[in-house]
């Protein structure tokens, strides 16, 4: 449960991501985008390795859901370091909210949004595609939820871990991207390189990638994707203890406007 001071937080914060939807837009118009190419042979892909009646979606549609949604880990700093460059930090923190107020209050809001692009390209991505799950549909479930944790407290620690927006947002993004490609959001992880495969298990978008393709596919039931949510859920835990241990309210914080 929010605390009231949390919840007035998370309104205002909320409030501020919808002022300027196009990123949460741009990363779900753009999945589906390169979906309708990649679609295609992914299915030829997956009709050749036994999955007859497979679309491709089930491969596409997650791997590309993934890939922006860490690419997009942007707006988890944009949306503290702007309170720093627009000077409304120190008014958040000359009021009774607490740091870990400041802290839910901010990344609850995010943590739906994440939810609700999910939910919207998977639901899309269902009527355009074909995207479908023959496995759990609590699994699928756990398994968005954990991963959108893992965004969430990843996002985090990198607003704790850095002094400013652009050091921030670059290293986000280029981290985003080496996890998610060497997680299999591009190709399997199993068709890379010896070397990247062994680097891969230490990526979390591996272990969401695996287990949702495992749903989608292979009739996973909850069992059979526990490894993948219990890996998740230690991500999550070690980027947010590392935001945790490393966050300072009254850190100064250099931003964009």
């Amino acid at each position: 449960m929010l605390s009231r001071r949390s919840l007035v937080i998370a309104r205002s914060g909320l409030k501020l991501v919808l002022t300027d939807p196009a990123p949460i837009v741009t990363t779900i118009v753009m999945p589906l985008l390169l979906g309708a190419f990649l679609i295609p042979s992914a299915r030829a892909a997956l009709q050749l390795r036994g999955f007859k009646d497979a679309t491709g979606a089930e491969y596409v549609i997650p791997g590309m859901a993934v890939l922006f949604a860490f690419f997009g880990i942007t707006m988890i700093g944009t949306l503290f370091f702007r309170e720093h460059a627009w000077g409304t930090w120190d008014r958040l923190r000359a009021s009774s909210a607490s740091t870990a107020d400041l802290l839910v209050g901010k990344l609850a809001p995010l943590y739906l949004c994440y939810l609700v692009q999910m939910a919207v390209l998977f639901g899309l991505g269902y009527v355009i595609f074909g995207f479908h799950a023959n496995g759990s549909l609590v699994g699928l479930a756990l398994l968005v939820l954990l991963l959108v944790l893992v965004l969430v407290s990843f996002g985090a620690m990198l607003v704790a871990v850095f002094s400013t927006m652009d050091q921030a947002l670059t290293i986000g993004s280029l981290a985003g991207m080496i996890m998610s490609g060497l997680g299999g959001a591009l190709t399997p992880a199993s068709t890379l390189p010896g070397w990247s495969q062994g680097i891969a298990h230490f990526m979390p978008p591996y272990w969401a990638l695996e287990g949702l393709r495992k749903v989608t596919l292979e009739h996973a039931t909850l069992r059979t994707i526990s490894s993948n949510l219990a890996v998740l859920g230690i991500f999550a835990v070690g980027f947010g203890l590392v935001a945790a241990l490393k966050f300072n309210a009254s850190d100064a914080k250099v931003g964009n406007t």
